[in-house]
C-alpha cells in the first residue's frame, strides 16, 4: 500500500513556479499603477475644466412665411438646395394682382391726361382773359376821360347859360345868341349823360372780363384736385406693385433650404409657413453649463469642440456669450412648486460659443463634446 502525505509535506515551488507568481505580481502591479494614474489624471482633468456632452451645434433658423393668400403655381428649389440671397424660392399666382396694377396705371396715364387738359383750358383761359380785361380796362380809361371832357363843356355851357338869361332881360343879347347858348348847353348836357352811362356800360364790361379771369381761379381749384386724385392713384400703384412683389418669396441670405412645407397647386394663406432655411456659414455651438461651472467661465475663453458626427478632428472655440437666465425660466410649463416640497436640482445656463474656423460640414442640431480649460 503506497504512502500519503500530508499536508505539511507539499514540496516547496520550483524555480519555474516561482517566476510565474513573480511576472503575475508584477502585471497586477502595472495594472494597478496604471488605473492609478489614469484615476488621478480624470480626476486633474474633471477638476481643471467643464465638461459638456449634450451640446449642439445651432445656427439662426429662419421660417419663411406667405404674406399673401394664393395657389402656388412653382417652386423651384428643393430641400437641402444651396440658394443665393435674392434667388426665387417660391411663385404665387399672381394674375389678378397684375391686372389690378395694370388698371391702376391706366388711371393714373388717364389722371396725367385730364391734368394736360385742365392745363391748356387754363393756359387758354389765361390769354383769352387777359386780353378782354385789359380792353375793358382801356374803355373804361377812354369813357372816363371822354366823361371829363365833357363835364368841363357842360360847366362852361352852363356859365354861359346862366349869364344868358340876364342878357336877354336887358336886351344886351339877341334872340337867336340866346337860343344858341341854350342849345349848347342842353347838347352839352346830353353829352355828359352818354358819357356817363358809357363809363357805366365800360364798368360792366370790366366787371365781366374780371369776372372771366376769375375761372382761372376755378380751374385752378379742380387742377388741383386732379393733382391730389393723380397721387392718390400713384399712391395705389405703388401699393399694389408692392403687393405683386410679395408673391414671390425670395430668399433673404445665401444659404441652404432645410425643408419646404408646400408643394405647386396648393394652396397658401397668408402668415403660412412655406419653408425653413439657414446660412451654413453662420453656425455656432449652444451648451447648457451647470451653474455650479459658470464661476471658471467668462467670455473670450477658448475651449476644445468634438463633434459627434466627426471625432477624428478636435475644433477651437471661443465664448462669444454667457446666458444671463437659466433655461428653466423658458419653459412653457414652469414648476412654481406650490405644495412647498422642494427639490434641489442644479440648473443650467446656455452659453454660446462660436467656431474658430468655419466648416461647412457642420450642420444645425449635431451633437458636440465641448471642454472649457478653467481659468487660472
Amino acid at each position: 500500500m503506497a504512502a500519503t502525505h500530508s499536508s505539511g509535506d507539499a514540496e516547496p515551488p520550483s524555480g519555474a513556479q516561482r517566476r510565474i507568481l513573480t511576472a503575475g505580481n508584477l502585471v497586477v502591479l502595472a495594472v494597478t499603477v496604471a488605473a492609478t494614474l489614469w484615476g488621478l489624471w480624470w480626476l486633474y482633468d474633471r477638476l481643471t475644466n467643464t465638461y459638456v456632452l449634450d451640446a449642439r451645434v445651432s445656427s439662426d433658423m429662419l421660417l419663411l412665411s406667405s404674406q399673401v393668400s394664393g395657389w402656388v403655381a412653382d417652386v423651384p428649389v428643393a430641400g437641402s438646395q444651396t440658394v443665393k440671397r435674392g434667388d426665387v424660392l417660391v411663385r404665387i399666382d399672381d394674375r389678378r394682382p397684375r391686372a389690378r396694377l395694370a388698371e391702376l396705371r391706366a388711371a393714373v396715364a388717364v389722371a396725367d391726361a385730364d391734368l394736360d387738359a385742365m392745363a391748356a383750358r387754363i393756359e387758354v383761359t389765361d390769354h383769352s382773359t387777359a386780353s378782354l380785361l385789359d380792353a375793358a380796362r382801356s374803355r373804361l380809361e377812354a369813357a372816363g376821360s371822354e366823361l371829363e371832357a365833357a363835364q368841363g363843356d357842360l360847366e362852361v355851357a352852363e356859365a354861359d347859360w346862366q349869364r344868358a338869361g340876364p342878357l336877354r332881360e336887358r336886351e344886351l343879347l339877341s334872340q337867336q345868341e340866346f337860343e344858341e347858348i341854350r342849345n349848347t348847353y342842353r347838347s352839352a348836357v346830353q353829352t355828359v349823360r352818354r358819357r356817363e352811362a358809357g363809363v357805366a356800360t365800360a364798368r360792366a364790361d370790366l366787371a365781366e372780363a374780371e369776372a372771366e379771369r376769375a375761372r382761372i381761379t376755378v380751374l385752378g381749384a379742380e387742377q388741383a384736385a386732379l393733382q391730389q386724385r393723380r397721387e392718390q392713384a400713384l399712391r395705389q400703384v405703388e401699393q399694389a406693385a408692392t403687393e405683386l412683389d410679395y408673391y414671390t418669396i425670395t430668399s433673404p441670405i445665401a444659404g441652404v433650404v432645410d425643408e419646404l412645407f408646400i408643394d405647386p397647386g396648393e394652396h397658401v394663406s397668408a402668415s403660412q409657413r412655406v419653408l425653413v432655411m439657414h446660412d451654413p456659414g453662420r453656425v455656432w455651438v449652444k451648451a447648457n453649463v451647470k451653474e455650479t461651472e459658470l464661476r471658471h467661465l467668462s467670455e473670450g475663453d477658448e475651449v476644445s469642440i468634438n463633434v459627434d458626427a466627426y471625432p477624428d478632428q478636435a475644433r477651437r472655440g471661443v465664448i462669444r456669450t454667457i446666458g444671463q437666465a437659466a433655461t428653466s425660466e423658458f419653459a412653457l410649463l414652469p414648476n412654481p412648486n406650490p405644495s412647498g416640497n422642494f427639490t434641489k436640482i442644479t440648473q443650467r445656463v446656455e452659453v454660446t460659443i462660436d467656431f474658430a474656423e468655419p466648416d461647412p460640414r457642420l450642420k444645425p442640431g449635431m451633437m458636440v463634446e465641448v471642454k472649457i480649460p478653467h481659468r487660472s
